[in-house]
């Protein structure tokens, strides 16, 4: 049993470790958010919970000494049609955000993006397998 545990977090790896691309095509690693809380966001502008963008950017506000907040779009559940240029600008002007927007792409399936598939694995992450149910579901990394 230890030997497993070990094998384990032998092969985790660091979350700053893990690249992203924000939806501008500006790309870069979780290494800059070293030192405080990151909360990753699945979002979709036309799921039912969309106001969620706008109460994100409350929380950012108030936090963002301690607290990086990354939004990834996802059409993973049918409920983003937009393109990467599209959902900024309607995050931008809609809900004020600026917070992190990232590119959109998969958080579920064959071609999850980066962050999804070492969220989703306790091979990657060290901690547990998680699974990404639907739109907005929240990750706080400590």
């Amino acid at each position: 049993m230890i030997k497993l545990l070990s094998a384990a977090l032998f092969l985790a790896t660091s979350i700053y470790t893990v690249p992203y691309t924000q939806s501008n095509g500006a790309t870069g690693t979780f290494a800059a958010f070293e030192g405080k809380k990151i909360l990753i966001v699945n979002i979709a502008t036309g799921s039912d919970k969309v106001s969620q963008i706008g109460q994100l950017q409350n929380l950012y506000q108030q936090y963002q000494d301690s607290l990086v907040v990354i939004a990834f779009p996802s059409n993973s559940f049918g409920n983003e049609p937009k393109t990467n240029t599209e959902i900024r600008e309607t995050c931008e002007t809609v809900f004020n955000t600026s917070y992190i927007i990232a590119q959109k792409g998969d958080v579920t399936g064959a071609n999850m993006i980066p962050v999804y598939q070492w969220l989703s694995s306790q091979a990657a992450n060290g901690v547990m397998n998680a699974v990404i149910k639907g739109d907005f579901q929240k990750c706080l990394i400590d």
